[in-house]
């Protein structure tokens, strides 16, 4: 079975302009990466704060396992190298989401899609923070909240900007529309 060529539009990208709709999705998509930042922060925060607790959950997690040899200074200890490690996880996967979210830019539907999938699933695991399910207290748990509720927001915008009329021909490569044809 064959299918039809794509119709012939304009030629590359670079030659078109960018629609104001892509260039507000970016932006909207860097201020959910600017929030993801914010709520990394807040996370690593709560946890230096709770500090505490997350020591007391690796010794009984040493205690299950039966490890021996590790002490609660160890243990105590790790947990200053466990948030620089957290942080420098959660830098690496905002930055890698951001050259995603730059080829927007050139036309790149694949770009397109795989930051609806995100967007989507970011948005649903939003939901029950909406509706105050799974909430902490502190002022962490209500930062953390209400970037969520805010990186929904944009998320859903930047989508429906991604996907209106004249972003599908930028990033489908399909000729403009002129006016009166």
């Amino acid at each position: 079975m064959s299918f039809p060529a794509p119709p012939s539009g304009p030629g590359p990208a670079a030659d078109r302009p960018v629609p104001a709709d892509v260039t507000t999705a970016y932006q909207l998509w860097c201020a959910v990466l600017g929030l993801a930042i914010v709520s990394l922060l807040a996370s690593l925060v709560d946890m230096w704060n709770r500090r505490g607790e997350l020591v007391a959950t690796m010794t009984d997690m040493v205690e299950q396992e039966a490890l021996e040899g590790i002490t609660t200074e160890q243990l105590e200890s790790a947990v200053p190298v466990l948030l620089v490690i957290t942080g420098a996880i959660g830098l690496v996967v905002v930055g890698l989401l951001y050259l995603v979210v730059r080829q927007l830019l050139r036309a790149k539907n694949w770009a397109r899609m795989l930051l609806t999938l995100l967007g989507v699933f970011m948005s649903l695991t939003t939901l029950p923070t909406v509706f105050g399910v799974g909430v902490g207290d502190g002022g962490a748990s209500w930062v953390l909240g209400m970037v969520g509720i805010l990186q929904a927001v944009a998320t859903v915008g930047a989508i429906v900007l991604m996907h209106r009329g004249e972003a599908n021909r930028f990033f489908l490569h399909l000729p403009e529309d002129k006016p009166g044809q």
